[in-house]
């Protein structure tokens, strides 16, 4: 039984928490609807600065008589203009400017420069139009300040307070739009860097699940085909076999055969299911005595040469191996020979040699025309940094490879 203490902390905690989701859930809301549209924030700008411009006008700062009501309707235009300060920055940023100077040309009253300009100095900035802005700040400075002097305002209060309270004002609304753009185009590169991140993480994981698509596809070719291969010849032999002893002989190399394609094929299923790094079947210069032993006892003549010190690391040896292997399946399934011989050997460029020839009629179908045998030779050799060449001669089938005894990725010792 939970003591009642306990109880009561657990019961407490969920409340807590449960009350704190809540609380942040009921608070996104009420932020979430106040957040205003770029739409409205710019008609409530609009209405902002015409009714800020229309007290300055009331003041009558500048004006001996009645003001002309003519600058409430000056007012409102320049208000106006931001509603499409976003779609439009450098034309309102230019009408902005060419109506503070046509009104203060009509004599109206003064209305200071902050409020009419700033507006869209920092709506060109943010767009992009540093240099305009500026240049456009100056003018209206120059033109306010002069126009200030004109009417008798006290040179130290023009020059020593005004101009300068109204520059540092405009400066930090050119520094606001830049540092605005600045941030945006940030968030915009950073949104581009991860959108590229991610595509390229999509196509380096596709490129990889295609790169074990197919070396799955050419362990299985190369060794189940292989096993099979060698079943289906002796499973010939012993059909046409003289004598039981022939016969069982060749059913014992069938059953064998079929062991190691089922043994095999349970290797890549489990490689399959596994959420491990599938590893590659070992495969070495050592088997090929073993792997030679199907065509010796299937009737062919074998010669099989490996030169002293044909050896390389064991990438390259696995690629040289299910070469052999795949050119004696060719020669057990299509050709027309009783010879084979294999010969591997270390070149004047210390490449690793490898040649399979039978004695097969030249003039037969092509064994090796272009299909998933070749082509995953071809693969593997290539990936390797190797040359394949299968051709046909006057005595027979040739398949050459050519292979560096290191691969170009690896970092071992030279053997």
């Amino acid at each position: 039984m939970v003591p009642p203490v306990v109880a009561f902390r657990r019961g407490w905690g969920c409340l807590r928490a449960y009350a704190g989701a809540g609380w942040r859930s009921y608070d996104r809301e009420v932020i979430d609807s106040f957040r205003m549209t770029p739409r409205a924030a710019d008609v409530l700008l609009a209405v902002g600065v015409t009714v800020v411009i229309s007290i300055a006008v009331s003041a009558g700062q500048g004006s001996s008589g009645p003001v002309d009501p003519l600058a409430y309707l000056w007012a409102a235009g320049l208000g106006l203009l931001m509603v499409v300060r976003r779609t439009m920055p450098l034309a309102v940023l230019l009408l902005t400017a060419l109506g503070y100077f046509t009104y203060y040309t009509a004599g109206f009253p003064a209305i200071g420069v902050a409020v009419p300009i700033a507006a869209a100095v920092y709506s060109a900035t943010e767009a992009g139009y540093l240099r305009a802005a500026i240049l456009t700040s100056v003018l209206v400075l120059a033109v306010s300040t002069t126009f200030r002097l004109l009417i008798g305002q006290p040179v130290g209060y023009v020059v020593g307070y005004e101009l300068v309270g109204h520059t540092a004002l405009i400066a930090s609304v050119v520094a606001l739009g830049s540092s605005v753009r600045a941030h945006r185009a940030l968030r915009e590169k950073t949104d581009q860097v991860a959108r590229l991140t991610e595509h390229q993480t999509l196509l380096s994981a596709e490129a990889r699940a295609r790169e074990e698509r197919l070396r799955l596809a050419r362990e299985l070719h190369d060794s189940i085909g292989h096993a099979l291969a060698v079943a289906s010849l002796h499973t010939n032999v012993a059909r046409e076999a003289p004598n039981a002893e022939a016969r069982s002989q060749a059913l014992h190399l069938v059953r064998q055969s079929t062991s190691e394609a089922m043994t095999q094929l349970r290797s890549t299923v489990a490689l399959l299911r596994s959420s491990a790094p599938a590893a590659a079947p070992a495969a070495s210069l050592d088997q090929l005595p073993q792997l030679l032993r199907a065509p010796r006892a299937a009737g062919y003549t074998v010669e099989f040469d490996l030169a002293d010190g044909a050896s390389a690391s064991p990438d390259i040896e696995a690629a040289a191996f299910r070469v052999v292997q795949e050119a004696v399946t060719n020669t057990l399934r299509h050709a027309d020979a009783d010879h084979l011989g294999v010969r591997l050997r270390v070149d004047d460029e210390d490449r690793l040699h490898v040649l399979v020839r039978d004695n097969g009629k030249a003039a037969r179908p092509p064994t090796y025309s272009p299909g998933h045998g070749l082509a995953g030779m071809r693969e593997r050799v290539e990936a390797a940094g190797g040359s394949l060449t299968v051709r046909a001669a006057a005595d027979g089938w040739y398949v050459e490879a050519k292979l560096p005894r290191k691969a170009p990725d690896s970092r071992e010792d030279q053997p």
